[in-house]
């Protein structure tokens, strides 16, 4: 099976300015997501759309190939699916490509690692899906609730809370990582649905670069201690580069 990974990355950030590029432990944000993809067995080629010249000129700096996108394609209220499938209709132009399966990676999401990308893939081919989504677990949506006039209503019984430990996860979609088959994708215009299969991430690997204080978070654990001191969630995994959390 033959899958691409296609990194969406436009420079019109707006939260962080330029932040796809932005420089994240010795390097460009994109980098690291580029550098996951390029190490992982499982994807054949690498490739980057955007439509800003010095982001093409990182990606190809670290390894991956530039595919130009039209402008109208890179607005705030643009969705993933058109990008996708742009990139899918230039790789056939021209490079005479029709890969099997392409792999999403947001290049915000710079501690989800190699392992990461492969397992995701391996599951599509070995269970013949439609789609693979990357997830992490959450308990904290158990003690949510509303505020009417400045009351909190709650969703469950204060009176019976139970531990933290005995609440059964519920998993989020965390953006980092979906896996398509490319049929699937053109026939439904939808990069998730049909059979969905999960691959499992914790919540550090699932991270989501959005604001300054993400940007933090993600520094914090490439470039300081808490990477070693930080508890797993589940089973352990292990990041790009080596990292662990």
């Amino acid at each position: 099976m033959e899958c691409v990974a296609i990194i969406p990355a436009r420079g019109g950030s707006k939260r962080i300015p330029r932040k796809n590029i932005v420089p994240l432990a010795g390097k460009p944000l994109l980098a690291w997501t580029i550098e996951a993809a390029l190490d992982a067995w499982a994807i054949d080629h690498v490739f980057v759309s955007t439509e800003d010249e010095e982001i093409a000129r990182v990606a190809r700096q670290y390894g991956a190939e530039a595919i130009p996108r039209p402008a109208d394609l890179a607005q705030d209220t643009t969705s993933t699916e058109p990008v996708l499938l742009h990139a899918l209709d230039w790789l056939w132009r021209v490079c005479g490509m029709s890969p099997d399966a392409v792999s999403l990676l947001q290049c915000t999401s710079p501690l989800r690692g190699t392992d990461i990308i492969e397992r995701a893939v391996e599951t599509l081919q070995d269970t013949g899906c439609d789609a693979v989504v990357g997830v992490h677990p959450v308990i904290d949506y158990f003690f949510c609730g509303e505020v009417h006039d400045g009351r909190f209503v709650t969703g469950y019984d204060p009176h019976n809370r139970p531990r933290t430990q005995e609440i059964a996860p519920r998993y989020r979609e965390n953006g980092s990582i979906y896996v398509t088959r490319t049929d699937h994708l053109r026939r439904t215009g939808c990069r998730m649905g049909g059979d969905m299969r999960a691959v499992m991430m914790s919540p550090v690997e699932g991270l989501d670069i959005d604001d300054l204080s993400d940007l933090a978070v993600a520094r914090a654990h490439l470039e300081g201690p808490a990477v070693s001191a930080a508890a797993p969630v589940g089973p352990a995994m292990t990041l790009h580069h080596g990292l662990r959390y």
